[in-house]
């Protein structure tokens, strides 16, 4: 069976945004994006809200663009060959290939998903991740810690939700970033 993971990218006080909707205190360094890449490459389908689909269909053509990195370009290829589900309410279109749109999120549709996926898949977005945490979903946590505290925003994690952890994998950045992953206790 195939895990659910959910990847977040958030600040020293939990957060994945500021009170004013920014994160670019959360733009990895290459090494970090290129760590990132390695995470990804066994991720066969993402699922994201919309906001979290608005930000990362940026992947969908970044390969597009003259002058990037080879690290960026890798993970345009990346993003391109894995699956999308999107849950929304108000998007009628995919902006990017492999993309099925979901109006509402459906645990027993996420539980089959995983017992029949080859390969393992990643939750992005709070809300969304929010609503698999609540429903037991959720089977490991990876988290990259910026060395920033911004007070406020987004949380990363949802309230009301308790989950015994496992640390897996820790690791750190030459910047201050910190990797760490976690089991979910059953």
């Amino acid at each position: 069976m195939a895990k659910l993971i959910a990847m977040n990218i958030v600040s020293l006080d939990g957060f994945v945004n500021d009170e004013g909707g920014k994160f670019d205190w959360g733009e990895p360094t290459e090494e970090v994006h290129r760590f990132c890449n390695d995470l990804d490459r066994g991720i066969g389908t993402h699922l994201y809200g919309r906001r979290m689909y608005d930000v990362m269909s940026f992947w969908e053509t970044a390969h597009q663009e003259p002058g990037l990195p080879g690290h960026i370009l890798d993970y345009s290829e990346i993003w391109r060959a894995a699956d999308k589900i999107v849950y929304s309410s108000t998007l009628t279109e995919p902006r990017s290939a492999r993309t099925r749109i979901e109006r509402t999120f459906d645990p027993e549709a996420v539980r089959a998903l995983k017992e029949s996926a080859g390969r393992d898949l990643a939750i992005g977005g709070p809300t969304l991740a929010g609503e698999a945490y609540r429903a037991g979903l959720i089977d490991e946590v990876c988290l990259i810690i910026c060395p920033v505290i911004v007070g406020g925003g987004t949380r990363a994690l949802p309230d009301g939700v308790r989950r015994d952890l496992t640390l897996l994998d820790q690791r750190t950045f030459a910047k201050g970033t910190v990797f760490a992953r976690y089991r979910v206790n059953s």
